[in-house]
């Protein structure tokens, strides 16, 4: 019987059997005595909200380390909506904008205003809650802040011991990084609330309450698809987990503004990005020194037809002409050095071509239009040496824009089918700008507003969301026994992320991936020549993931091993024979033997030692994920070798590799 449900969702449902998700949890603990919660929540039913069979629990890790989650009181059927929130509890943007200390966001937009600052809202709704916070039971968000503890943390704010654990520099770059624009962000509050003693007492903007706030700012508010950012009171209180359990707006019948179409709206669904990639990195572009100079030569040398030109010039100055013969061999060299000149240009044509309608940031392409560019200077050279006629290389090279038509009409496909790519870009790359970074107070406020720009909209021209309430809702997948934790999914976010927006990460997770790269371009034909023109990575990357084996990997030493006389169909037939996955394999056993020492048997048993803190952890997750997801590469690709080469694998280290492995042909 032929397999339907995707190769992912497979996998996810292993996943979610080895770590019983939606089954009773024997280690939950019902949470008594929280006083300030349960008045909280009676103060949310009491205005509308409405709660399905939950609870407050504490949970452990494997090592026995207390979180607080929901549980469920009895069995929650699919489909069925988990809490529902009446809109008019959220706490938005416009909210905290239009109220008592307005003032303060009107004289500082450089720091509030959407049209110069990024994470404007944020800054907000810090000031905002900072404001209401000193003023206890008297705010009507008392019960929303007293509810937000003040023991969580996230990645930016680990030790740089902690950090190490990680073993992955890119990411703890990009974490001090996050952590110096935070400093920046509270000098500057701290600053401009120094200028309103009237507002704020001085120990209400402390540094630790700063960071109180902009923590749960980060890591428990919503809005990548509602109008404004917003607190949704008790909605922070679920953890997250790869459920299709997810929030949306829901409309009453008796609601003007419900959308025609009964389709609600899903925030998350749209979501297969992880906020982490294709990002510019400045050592991508930092070359070797032998392309460098490669380069720098390639600048300062006289095109080739001129080059032509020139010989033709001083042969010419040593013709007899009163010898007959000498005339005749003039004519014959200049009938051949035209021919050469008129190649030479028809070769500058071909690469015009090429940068007018491929993708030079696309190594696929560039490896193509390099093994492109050398076939017709072979072809030029065997005119040259008088191998071949002059019509037989234009032949040649007519041929090439043929084929380089039939690529670029497969490599759109290839993007379509392969990358989930909507548009093959014709446009080259160029290293974006980096803007000026900002490190004082002083530059901060210090930032121009256009002046045709207002800063703030008038409070009827704010954008609102129109929907009755907002839900979390269960898909017709997820549904709950009685005992287990309530998860909802914050959306399709590899451990890398999670560890920046959140400061947790999760095992088998099926959004992680890791980053392998290979320094490719100086075995690239053309490579320099190419890079005089564009902004060429001196990388190729691959992310590697649990669902699929890497289609890039496979194709790009097939690519590379590719000669020019094997056509283009080749490059695209799916077939991959074991040359090409021996390449493959043995890239990503490199990458493994050089990042991981330990078993993963050996490894996956520390998670169970009760001395590691909370950081250490989620930082072991963090290694074991990668070595797991790399050694399970290594296993589908094996398994591949086997199919193709038609022998039995044996037994499976993952039960999931099998998957990958069938949709290749052999």
């Amino acid at each position: 019987m032929q397999q339907t449900t995707s190769i992912s969702k497979r996998i996810a449902t292993i996943f979610h059997n080895i770590k019983g998700i939606y089954k009773e949890d024997p280690q939950a603990q019902d949470v008594e005595g929280q006083k300030e919660f349960q008045e909280y929540v009676d103060y949310l039913l009491e205005r509308g909200m409405k709660i399905n069979n939950l609870r407050m629990a504490q949970f452990k890790t494997r090592n026995n380390l207390p979180y607080l989650g929901l549980k469920t009181i009895e069995k929650i059927e699919s489909d069925s909506i988990l809490v529902s929130v009446p809109r008019e509890l959220m706490l938005t943007t416009k909210i905290a904008y239009f109220s008592d200390i307005q003032e303060i966001f009107d004289a500082y937009p450089q720091f509030f205003s959407q049209h110069c600052a990024g994470g404007w809202q944020d800054r907000i709704l810090l000031t905002y809650l900072l404001y209401q916070s000193q003023l206890g039971r008297q705010s009507q968000w008392y019960h929303l802040i007293a509810n937000l503890p003040r023991d969580i943390d996230y990645l930016i704010f680990w030790s740089d011991e902690e950090l190490k654990l990680l073993n992955d520099e890119k990411l703890v770059l990009k974490a001090k990084r996050e952590l110096q624009d935070f400093l920046l962000i509270q000098k500057t509050l701290t600053h401009i609330l120094d200028q309103y003693p009237q507002h704020f007492k001085k120990e209400t903007y402390s540094l630790e309450n700063i960071k109180w706030i902009f923590i749960h700012l980060v890591s428990r508010c919503f809005g990548s698809t509602l109008e404004q950012v917003a607190f949704v009171p008790f909605c922070e209180m679920f953890n997250h987990e790869n459920t299709d359990v997810r929030y949306k707006g829901l409309y009453l019948e008796s609601n003007v503004n419900k959308p025609k179409e009964d389709k609600q709206l899903d925030p998350n669904e749209s979501d297969d990005s992880d906020g982490d990639s294709d990002s510019y990195e400045q050592d991508d572009y930092q070359y070797p020194i032998e392309i460098q100079e490669q380069i720098k030569n390639y600048k300062q040398k006289t095109p080739t037809y001129k080059l032509i030109e020139q010989e033709l010039a001083l042969y010419q100055n040593q013709v007899d002409f009163q010898n007959p013969d000498a005339i005749e061999k003039l004519r014959l060299y200049q009938e051949k050095c035209n021919n050469r000149i008129d190649l030479q240009i028809q070769f500058l044509k071909y690469k015009r071509w090429f940068q007018e309608n491929l993708n030079l940031r696309d190594n696929f392409t560039i490896i193509f239009v390099s093994k492109s560019l050398e076939y017709i200077q072979e072809q030029i050279k065997l005119y040259e040496t008088d191998v071949l006629t002059y019509d037989q290389v234009s032949s040649a090279l007519q041929a090439v824009e043929e084929k380089s038509e039939l690529y670029l009409q497969n490599v759109k496909e290839y993007a379509q089918e392969k990358l989930k790519s909507k548009n093959y870009s014709l446009k080259q790359f160029e290293i974006p700008e980096q803007p000026s970074a900002i490190e004082s107070v002083e530059e901060m406020l210090q930032i121009a507003i256009p002046e045709n720009i207002k800063p703030f909209e008038a409070k009827e021209e704010w954008k609102e969301d129109l929907f009755d309430n907002f839900v979390i809702k269960c898909s017709s997948k997820d549904e709950f026994e009685k005992g287990a934790q309530a998860y909802f999914s914050y959306g399709k976010i590899s451990n890398r992320s999670l560890l920046l927006r959140y400061g947790f990460t999760l095992e088998y997770n099926i959004f992680d991936y890791v980053e392998v790269k290979t320094q490719f371009i100086q075995y690239i034909p053309f490579a320099s020549d190419i890079a005089a023109y564009f902004q060429l990575s001196k990388y190729k990357k691959f992310k590697i993931r649990y669902t699929r084996i890497n289609d890039d990997l496979l194709m790009y030493f097939k690519i590379l091993n590719w000669q020019y006389d094997q056509g283009i169909s080749y490059l695209f037939d799916d077939i991959y024979d074991t040359a090409i996955i021996d390449q493959a394999y043995n890239l990503i056993k490199a990458y493994h033997d050089e990042h991981f020492k330990d078993t993963l048997k050996s490894q996956s048993e520390k998670l169970r030692d009760s001395k590691l803190n909370y950081h250490d952890y989620f930082a072991l997750i963090y290694h074991i994920e990668q070595q797991r997801i790399i050694e399970a590469q290594l296993e589908a690709l094996q398994m591949l070798k086997c199919k193709n080469e038609k022998k039995d694998f044996g037994e499976q280290q993952f039960e999931w590799t099998s998957y990958l492995v069938e949709k290749f042909t052999n």
